[in-house]
């Protein structure tokens, strides 16, 4: 049986890499989908991809008929989702949460 929540991810990206903890953190079962960005010309640019993620960029979530893309777009998405999953990735105080994503957004800049 597959999981409703499909990770479309390229190993050596560095915003992939983020959901992939975070998917791992929340415990949530997930389909890994690779999508190879160095391959022929990188199947980020193929039409099905395309179809899902117009700026042919990695990760992209899809949680069902939901898409969500750029990385701590998905991380917030499966904070909230997700909320009783595993561990929560943002501190529950509203000061601590603002500063994390402060932090977030320093490293992210995907």
């Amino acid at each position: 049986m597959s999981a409703t929540i499909k990770l479309y991810s390229y190993w050596r990206s560095s915003a992939s890499y983020r959901v992939r903890i975070g998917l791992g953190l929340k415990q949530l079962p997930y389909d890994y989908i690779a999508v190879n960005l160095a391959a022929g010309g990188g199947e980020q640019h193929s039409d099905p991809f395309r179809e899902l993620e117009p700026q042919a960029q990695v990760p992209v979530l899809q949680d069902g008929d939901r898409v969500i893309r750029q990385s701590l777009a998905i991380l917030e998405y499966l904070e909230e989702a997700y909320e009783l999953s595993g561990a929560a990735l943002l501190p529950s105080e509203s000061r601590e949460r603002a500063r994390a994503r402060g932090l977030a957004q320093l490293i992210a800049c995907d």
